[in-house]
């Protein structure tokens, strides 16, 4: 990529989000090709008239809505030709989506480009219109580039519904004309890599200008926060294969959840949580029918925050975090308040005779960094449990309570102890790990399914 992008450049999340998809295109030479343009068209105008170049670029980001909205519909138009077991069926698919393509992509993309060119086009203005508008600048070359994918006759013959497929010779019909189903599908995909390569270049150019960029005071739409979460999640090494909101509720779909992968879960989630606040609750749907959703609301986000946020910049904080977040989604899951502590219990008791051990021979030589290191995250166990049993009632909690009260004593105790003598402490966790284990976890099948 060393043709778009300065090796000096620091490779950011969202840089690397629009490399990536940059390579992934359908089309990746058209695709390239709109996005070296965009980048030196907004780089230049960058440098020409900043505030006028940003304030062209905040409007169009703010149609984001429509243009996920497009993106869903030309998905849905394209899964519907791969699965057409017809040849009418896909000529009808291919259609829907090329008209698709046209009417939002690439007209909207024009309109962007002659804006930021001090033209402007028309509203409601037709695609031959457009396409006359983008031939005039012809020494631009996304105008040239987006212009040559506008074929008015094809989109007349769509809109009037006058095409069919000719079953007898085997061709698709336009207005008469014998077509080319597969030329059709190509225009469409063609296009799309263009207004797509458009959007990446456009970052680019952000990218590489950032002390040019002056950012409006313009509120974020869902859009936005969509994509935040999705970062969120990315930068938390958690796949999430699609996001819909439904009022304050958000659901991801992602691949089967696994005991390996529940922290990196829950550390998705709390790190969505600070990516849009407003959400009140968020619901993980696995990809496997029959798996439960996990779902965590508000109380849980909040009491898993009020744990990890002293943590950030410190230590990893999902050890801790996620005694809460577990026992708010254990509630949700419908599981018993007993059940949901019994599964805390045992996730927090693992958790310290894990460190312990993993200690152990840096403590049997009086190691006085790894003692510490140890009381540290007994401690911290300790008040992640705690945050826990705030969300359970009854004896759920009590038990929550006392085991958090007891791991805070030892390590209270065992601040005046010598390193070596830690190597049989703890005892409590011990106890409570052979009582409670395995721990229930109703999101993933088994544990030995979860780790074979």
């Amino acid at each position: 990529m060393s043709h778009l992008v300065d090796d000096s450049l620091p490779l950011t999340v969202k840089l690397l989000h629009h490399l990536a998809a940059l390579a992934l295109s359908d089309r990746p030479l058209m695709a390239h090709r709109a996005a070296f343009s965009a980048r030196d068209l907004v780089t230049s105008l960058l440098k020409a008239e900043p505030e006028l170049t940003c304030s062209v670029i905040a409007r169009h980001v703010a149609r984001e809505p429509e243009m996920l909205s497009s993106h869903r519909g030309q998905v849905a138009y394209r899964d519907a030709y791969n699965r057409a077991a017809h040849q009418e069926e896909k000529a009808r698919a291919a259609m829907d989506l090329h008209r698709a393509v046209l009417e939002g992509d690439v007209k909207r993309t024009a309109a962007v480009v002659m804006e930021l060119l001090g033209r402007a086009v028309p509203q409601g203005a037709s695609l031959s219109t457009v396409r006359d508008l983008l031939a005039a600048e012809d020494g631009e070359p996304l105008c040239k580039l987006l212009a040559s994918m506008i074929r008015t006759e094809w989109r007349n013959a769509n809109a009037h519904e006058d095409f069919r497929w000719d079953p007898v010779n085997s061709t698709l019909l336009l207005g008469g004309q014998p077509t080319d189903l597969e030329q059709v599908l190509d225009a469409a995909i063609r296009a799309r890599a263009i207004c797509h390569g458009f959007e990446h270049g456009v970052a680019l150019a952000y990218a590489q200008n950032a002390p040019l960029i002056i950012w409006g005071a313009e509120e974020s739409n869902y859009v936005s926060r969509d994509l935040s979460i999705l970062q969120a999640a990315g930068e938390s090494r958690f796949p999430v294969l699609d996001i819909r909101r439904y009022g304050s509720l958000v659901l991801l779909e992602v691949p089967d959840i696994s005991v390996e992968t529940l922290r990196e879960a829950c550390r998705a989630l709390l790190r969505a949580a600070l990516a849009d606040p407003s959400i009140e609750r968020w619901e993980l749907r696995q990809t496997s029918p029959g798996l439960p959703p996990l779902c965590v609301d508000r109380t849980g986000t909040h009491a898993g925050l009020q744990v990890a946020e002293p943590l950030w910049e410190l230590a990893d904080p999902l050890p801790f975090a996620v005694l809460p977040l577990l026992a708010n989604a254990m509630t949700n899951a419908g599981e018993p308040a007993e059940t949901a502590a019994s599964t805390v219990l045992c996730l927090a008791a693992a958790h310290v005779v894990g460190e312990r051990d993993r200690l152990l021979p840096a403590l049997a030589q009086g190691d006085s960094a790894a003692k510490d290191e140890l009381i540290s995250t007994a401690k911290l166990i300790s008040g992640g449990a705690k945050a826990a049993a705030q969300l359970l009632e009854g004896p759920a909690r009590r038990k929550l309570l006392a085991f958090a009260e007891v791991l805070a004593g030892d390590c209270h105790r065992l601040r005046s102890a010598r390193a070596f003598e830690l190597v049989h402490e703890f005892v409590p966790a011990d106890r409570v790990l052979r009582r409670h284990a395995p721990a229930r976890l109703p999101w993933v099948t088994t544990l030995d399914d979860s780790a074979s």
